[in-house]
């Protein structure tokens, strides 16, 4: 059991963020779809603490790659203004 969470962890980490900039062919998931993702591991897994660690880094990147896609968001109303 132990191993296919680490599997698990291990495939998220290395095609969440590929697939989060729209870099894998014909696959474009949004942070929400991996964030549950992580919860659901979180919620149905006993994880030791290198699991702990690493579920907890990937929700961090996470967190990241939303702070700065609301920074490259234009709020319409600038844009109407502007325009």
């Amino acid at each position: 059991m132990n191993r296919l969470i680490d599997e698990g962890i291990a495939h998220i980490a290395r095609i969440m963020k590929p697939a989060l900039y729209g870099e894998v062919v014909g696959l474009y998931l949004t942070s929400d779809y991996w964030r549950s993702r992580l919860y659901q591991i979180l919620d149905n897994a006993h994880l030791n603490n290198a699991q702990l660690r690493a579920v907890d880094g990937l929700l961090l990147e996470l967190d990241e790659f939303d702070r700065r896609a609301k920074v490259h968001v234009v709020p319409q109303a600038c844009v109407e203004m502007a325009g």
